[in-house]
């Protein structure tokens, strides 16, 4: 039985150079398709962007808990959607009159 693949389409954009070098090592040394190793240094540009005691907590966050970055960003949407929830319970039980705990 063939795994399900998600439809891809090509895009063409700009990368720092080092950046891909970083990923095509990493990808290699991993064992990932280019491919994976390209969305993986996305995420790395993403970080990169960020200020640097910010990206250096985060990265140290995901090495502390093993997780991928993928996985990591899915955790944190998670919390937040949790949050959301959390939030709009609240709001309808203080507009229903009732308190929750």
């Amino acid at each position: 039985m063939k795994t399900p693949t998600v439809e891809r389409e090509t895009v063409t954009f700009r990368l720092p150079a080092s950046l891909l070098q970083r990923a095509r090592q990493d990808g290699a040394a991993r064992g990932l398709a280019y491919v994976r190793s390209v969305e993986e240094a996305l995420e790395l540009y993403f970080f990169s962007r960020l200020p640097p005691p910010m990206a250096e907590a985060l990265e140290t966050d995901i090495n502390e808990l093993r997780l991928s970055r993928q996985n990591y960003f899915y955790s944190l949407l998670d919390a937040r959607y949790r949050e959301l929830i959390a939030k709009r319970a609240l709001g309808d039980a203080k507009r229903s009159g009732t308190k929750r705990k």
